[in-house]
């Protein structure tokens, strides 16, 4: 079976690398609660690259 690269299921998109991340999917990947990332992104605002460096810093 082959993969077909133009179909592409509706309720999973592809996000960007550049989107803003939102806070429940910031808090997902890295583990925390919502509130502290909610927090983090309000601090550093909700860039992917800036919030992604922070947390490789943190740890």
């Amino acid at each position: 079976m082959t993969d077909v690269k133009s179909k592409t299921s509706l309720d999973r998109k592809p996000v960007a690398g550049e989107e803003p991340y939102e806070a429940a999917a910031f808090a997902r990947k890295y583990g925390i609660p919502q509130s502290e990332a909610k927090t983090i992104i309000k601090r550093y605002g909700p860039s992917r690259r800036k919030l992604d460096s922070y947390m490789a810093a943190r740890n």
